[in-house]
């Protein structure tokens, strides 16, 4: 999985991309569909030029947490995001398809809006368990 930013819009979509579109129609028919917007949150934890990305919801017909986790590196894109986040963004799903040398990205149509963004620094995201946890699991496959 990864992430993207689509600054074609009211406001900026932030893109979760797959490589398999299975996955992809999995993560929204099982898992995202699901969340209602209010309780969708985004979480970017910034630390010395990258930031870890933390995607969750919760949902009272799923009876539980899923979370969605990406280390990266703090690109143009990331820095254009959070200087022109707004109060809200939407969140979209993509397939990334290899071509000859480059890529091409097929943007689906699903959209959640999501207003709870934050950016965090290290000493910030102890205070949300699920992001302390996600950022263990992170460093644990870093060390792997």
């Amino acid at each position: 999985m990864g992430v993207g930013y689509h600054f074609y819009d009211v406001h900026t979509k932030v893109l979760l991309i797959f490589d398999e579109r299975k996955t992809l129609l999995n993560a929204w028919g099982k898992v995202i569909k699901w969340w209602p917007d209010d309780e969708i949150k985004i979480r970017f934890v910034e630390t010395n030029g990258s930031y870890e990305f933390v995607l969750y919801g919760e949902s009272r017909i799923l009876t539980t947490k899923w979370v969605f986790l990406k280390a990266l590196k703090a690109s143009e894109h990331y820095k254009r995001f959070k200087d022109d986040y707004d109060g809200a963004a939407y969140l979209g799903l993509a397939l990334y398809k290899p071509k000859d040398d480059s890529y091409e990205l097929e943007i689906f149509k699903y959209r959640k809006k999501v207003t709870d963004v934050q950016f965090l620094t290290g000493s910030d995201a102890e205070n949300d368990s699920i992001v302390l946890r996600s950022r263990e699991i992170l460093r644990g496959s870093k060390q792997e």
